[in-house]
């Protein structure tokens, strides 16, 4: 035969309604911590150090360059574009 679950009482209810409102509150105070022009300029921090740095600490040359090259040809063809306009 199959088994009844006993009901929840309003008791057990109210303590389930009143965790998950905690919860809720917490994980919206975290969000908005988390969200904040200071945390997410340093988190943009951290994420450009990373791929600048390897685990040692030192410096990765090769994204650097590979940097440095998307930057000068940024220059390059904005003044590329610039001079073509004004012929």
């Amino acid at each position: 035969m199959t088994e009844r679950k006993a009901s929840p009482t309003p008791e057990q209810l109210q303590a389930e309604v009143e965790q998950a409102r905690d919860d809720l509150v917490a994980s919206m105070s975290a969000l908005r911590t988390q969200t904040t022009p200071a945390a997410l300029m340093q988190r943009g921090k951290n994420a450009v150090t990373e791929f600048f740095v390897d685990e040692f600490g030192g410096i990765r040359p090769e994204r650097v360059a590979l940097a440095a090259g998307v930057v000068v040809t940024l220059v390059v063809l904005r003044r590329w574009r610039r001079s073509r306009r004004q012929r």
